[in-house]
C-alpha cells in the first residue's frame, strides 16, 4: 500500500502479485491490482482485475460500490460506453447518493453526445453537491453543446 501512496505502481503491482500467490481468492487483492493497472493507464488490464474482483465476492453490496465505479471508469477510458453506463447504473443501485457515480454517468453520456442525459445526470450530481466544480463546468458545456445541436451548421 505504501508503494501505491508514493505512486510506485510497478513495485506495488509486484507485491500484490506476490500476495496473490499466497491468497488467490482474496477480492481485495484483485481490486488493488485493478487500481494499480488503472493508475498505470492499463485500462484493459484494470477491467480484467476489477471483473475478477467482482467474481470473487460472495454478494454485491454497498461495500463493493467503489469497485463497480472503478470498473465503469475503466470501460469509459476504453470508450466502451455501453458497459460503462451499465456499471455506473449498477453502482447507483448500491449507493444512490454517490456524486462521483452521477458525474461519471453524466460524463459518459456527454462523450456520446447524448447531451440531454448528460445534463440530467450533471443536475443530479449537483443536487448532491451544488458547488462541485467539475459538474458545474461540464453542465455548462453540455448546455452549450445541446444548444449548438439545434442550430443549423450553415448559420
Amino acid at each position: 500500500m505504501e508503494y501505491m501512496r508514493t505512486h510506485s505502481y510497478k513495485l506495488a503491482e509486484q507485491f500484490f502479485m506476490q500476495a496473490k500467490a499466497f491468497c488467490p481468492s482474496d477480492p481485495l487483492l484483485y481490486n488493488e491490482l485493478g487500481v494499480v493497472a488503472y493508475n498505470m493507464k492499463e485500462y484493459n488490464k484494470s477491467v480484467l482485475w476489477f471483473e475478477k474482483t467482482l467474481k470473487h465476492i460472495p454478494s454485491l453490496s454497498q461495500l463493493w460500490e467503489p469497485t463497480v465505479v472503478n470498473l465503469a471508469h475503466a470501460y469509459r477510458k476504453l470508450k466502451i460506453y455501453h458497459e460503462a453506463i451499465s456499471y455506473y447504473e449498477k453502482a447507483l443501485t448500491l449507493s444512490p447518493r454517490s456524486l462521483s457515480t452521477y458525474a461519471g454517468l453524466a460524463y459518459t453520456y456527454h462523450l456520446q453526445d447524448n447531451f440531454t442525459a448528460a445534463i440530467t445526470y450533471y443536475h443530479k450530481a449537483l443536487w448532491l453537491k451544488p458547488d462541485d466544480q467539475f459538474c458545474t463546468e461540464m453542465l455548462s458545456l453540455a448546455l452549450v453543446d445541446e444548444g449548438r445541436r439545434g442550430i443549423d451548421p450553415k448559420i
